[in-house]
């Protein structure tokens, strides 16, 4: 029976100590739950623009994982913080998808879906995908609103405008402008949004109206530097270059994409560096400086195959080719061409008018080597490319024109002309805005200094008058409670004597002095030691003290002499 009890004691034991263990797991699983959850928290009321890549891609590992063990709502914000990070990187693709999960999370939230909306306007704009985003912005215009809430709805609104405006409803472009414009007169602060002028402005550099296009981005430029928001300026500085480009400017174009390249090297945006050094071949060959142009497009070829991009990769590959045209480099010119070709039949979009070019070289390749078939067919590819772009930019320059057009069509330009106008105008209110905004936080700042500057002087003279107040009652309070024993130094005997006098003389009061002289005073100091003189002398200073009063005074003239001083006493 003992033997039993003792191993029912040991089994009891055993499982009270699995529970407090089990207890202490779960407590740090979580601790480490309620952790992360905040960081999420945290990171989604950041300025999109300064997440960190890393610390987004780390948390969002540790999350998705056991994204069984999370809300719905954090869920749908790691995916979104994920879009974010991706999307300053230029990684549109990956954003894409991300934005795609996070919507899939289903969040509970309003925000949650505004802003997985608008991220979602954001990339298809980017990507060209107007019809998509005609619709995605119609989605978040129709969701619940409220005042909290009013910056999603004028991001709706401008996406919406855009769409409206590249699928040529310039009505309907120009009545969500006019909304947005209200919305802003109504709330200031979303002047500022850069974002918003940034939709606006690459809206225009694709309807080819480069020049509302400039004004805008130069805007743009401009709020950035007064409101100090540089993490993604290597973006603004890469459209304005692309709109210097179409404006032929090519000095312009090649600063801007230099400083483009320069600031997505300094935050290590590979993308951006591509397309950037992508951007700064194609302007040297306009300024024909081949060799320059092939080491920026070699650079931009090796980043694009890096990061699996292969629309622009072949883009850069026909620029290759077309710089070995030009030096009549026929073997690189050849070997490119191959690899291009290999890259064409696996394209699912047509090549952009700028790069309609490498047909012509394909149809030059196939008839240098006698393939005839070939040739005609991508000679035949040329031509059919290069009329579609003569009858689009056609039909853009005739929009333009008030020549021979119906009313119906005059009202639609009209329309776009006040669109245009009413984008350049909200520019300029944001950099007037920004203008004030900046001087008022000067203001702001030098108010506060001075005031600081005040506090502090004000703090240090009554410093000094606390500590000089009380360094004179120190002095009165040891001049009360000074030793009977102690007697005033041969100097400060002399400052007595003067001061009294100078009192008597000046208040015509008696003053009574008397001088003590001990005679056998070196004898004394010659037999006895300097401990037993020291008595001497402070038995002599009490001795006399105790027979003065507080207004007498009482000092050393010399060794074994005395100086006594009477005041209103004969």
């Amino acid at each position: 029976m003992k033997k039993i009890s003792n191993f029912s004691k040991i089994i009891l034991i055993y499982a009270l100590l699995t529970m407090s263990f089990s207890v202490i797991s779960t407590e740090r699983t979580l601790s480490q739950k309620d952790r992360l959850i905040d960081q999420v928290e945290l990171l989604f009321t950041k300025d999109d623009e300064k997440l960190n890549y890393d610390e987004v891609l780390t948390l969002s590992n540790k999350i998705i994982i056991q994204r069984e063990e999370y809300p719905n709502e954090i869920i749908a914000k790691t995916y979104l913080l994920l879009s974010h990070v991706t999307s300053n990187k230029g990684e549109l693709e990956t954003a894409y998808q991300f934005v795609q999960d996070g919507l899939a999370a289903r969040p509970g939230q309003k925000q949650v879906k505004w802003c997985l909306q608008i991220k979602l306007a954001s990339i298809l704009s980017a990507k060209k995908r107007y019809k998509q985003l005609l619709s995605t912005a119609q989605q978040a215009i129709e969701m619940p609103q409220d005042k909290e809430n009013i910056r999603y709805l004028l991001f709706a609104l401008s996406y919406r405008s855009v769409a409206y405006a590249m699928l040529n409803q310039y009505e309907n472009a120009l009545n969500d402008l006019q909304k947005v414009e209200s919305i802003i007169k109504e709330n200031p602060l979303f002047a500022e949004h850069i974002a918003l002028l940034t939709i606006l402005a690459n809206t225009y550099y694709h309807l080819t109206d480069y020049q509302t296009a400039l004004t805008m981005n130069l805007k743009i430029l401009q709020l950035r530097f007064r409101l100090k928001k540089l993490d993604n300026v290597e973006q603004t500085y890469y459209h304005l270059a692309n709109t210097y480009y179409r404006l032929n400017r090519f000095n312009d174009a090649y600063n801007a994409f230099w400083e483009s390249k320069r600031y997505a090297k300094n935050k290590s945006s590979k993308i951006h560096m591509a397309y950037a050094s992508q951007g700064l071949g194609l302007t040297l060959i306009k300024q024909k400086q081949l060799t320059n142009a092939k080491a920026e497009l070699e650079q931009a070829k090796r980043l694009f195959y890096y990061n699996n991009l292969s629309a622009p990769y072949l883009e850069t590959i026909v620029s290759l080719a077309l710089i070995s045209n030009l030096t009549n480099d026929k073997h690189t010119e050849f070997s490119l061409l191959q690899e291009a070709e290999d890259l064409t039949s696996n394209l699912t979009n047509e090549l952009s008018d700028d790069y309609i070019i490498l047909y012509q070289l394909l149809a030059e390749y196939f008839i240098d080597k006698n393939q005839i078939n070939e040739a005609y067919f991508w000679q035949k590819k040329y031509s059919t490319s290069l009329l579609k772009s003569k009858k689009a930019f056609k039909s853009n320059t005739s929009q333009t024109t008030k020549h021979t057009i119906k009313s119906a069509k005059s009202a639609n330009i009209l329309a776009s002309a006040k669109t245009r106008d009413l984008a350049v105008k909200i520019a300029e209110q944001s950099a007037s805005a920004a203008t004030y905004s900046a001087k008022n936080d000067q203001q702001k700042n030098l108010i506060f200094i001075l005031s600081t500057l005040a506090f502090l002087l004000l703090c240090s003279v009554i410093f000094l008058w606390l500590k000089d107040r009380a360094k004179k009652f120190q002095k009165a309070h040891d001049a009360i409670e000074k030793p009977s024993d102690v007697i005033a130094t041969p100097v400060q005997t002399k400052e007595l004597y003067e001061q009294n006098f100078n009192m008597a003389r000046k208040y015509s009061y008696p003053l009574t002095l008397s001088y003590i002289s001990i005679s056998n005073w070196q004898e004394l100091t010659f037999q006895f030691n300097k401990k037993i003189v020291n008595e001497v002398t402070r038995e002599i200073a009490s001795v006399i003290n105790k027979h003065i009063n507080e207004f007498e005074s009482l000092g050393l003239v010399n060794e074994g002499e005395y100086l006594l001083i009477f005041p209103h006493q004969r």
